[in-house]
């Protein structure tokens, strides 16, 4: 394919990323938001129409393509990516699309509560801070509603164990680390990117 391709994506998946880029699997321009705006989903709607707006001159030309790397994020997902022309990563969320739709399911029928390598050092900031739970709500909740915690270990930074035997601590539930490699993510963007091009053709 000729052009370059825009993957516009949360930053919850920055690492993962850059990783195919560095490795050559994916190419183009990478453009990361705030994974916190995955908390405020109009913010997030706000600052997604924005990037594409300014990306969209780009893809005017036929060579050009965006990728949208989201999930059900926001209300206007389908929305955004039917009126930009942008190809967009067939998945739920960010979990989805590095475990894969089977896996997943498998790890929701668990009640695994899922924190992924850029979430994870930043849990308090997460469960705390923008889910406003306090410790004993955050025990009650999470116990009524998860067995466990779950981290996906990409592979690309250690695992941060003071971090997630914390956060253990805070909600009740017991961990476990699980393994990921980058092949479902992968797949599912060059699907997205393949329906970019199929938009950007006259």
């Amino acid at each position: 394919m000729n052009g370059e391709t825009l993957w516009l994506s949360c930053g919850v998946l920055r690492s993962e990323m850059e990783a195919l880029h560095r490795q050559g699997r994916i190419a183009g321009q990478l453009l990361f938001l705030d994974s916190m705006l995955h908390m405020a989903p109009p913010k997030l709607e706000t600052r997604l129409t924005a990037a594409l707006e300014q990306a969209a001159p780009r893809n005017g030309s036929s060579s050009t393509r965006v990728v949208l790397v989201y999930g059900d994020c926001c209300a206007r997902m389908l929305d955004l990516a039917k009126q930009f022309r942008a190809g967009r990563v067939n998945a739920m969320n960010c979990a989805e699309l590095l475990l894969g739709r089977t896996r997943y399911h498998d790890l929701m029928r668990e009640q695994a509560f899922l924190l992924l390598p850029e979430w994870a050092p930043r849990w308090r900031e997460v469960v705390r801070d923008e889910l406003g739970l306090s410790e004993p709500v955050a025990r009650d909740l999470m116990g009524e509603h998860r067995r466990l915690l779950v981290y996906l270990d990409t592979g690309l930074a250690p695992v941060p164990q003071p971090a997630l035997e914390q956060c253990s601590a805070y909600t009740g539930l017991p961990w476990r680390v699980e393994p990921v490699a980058l092949d479902h993510l992968l797949a599912s963007l060059l699907d997205a990117e393949a329906e970019a091009l199929r938009k950007a053709l006259p």
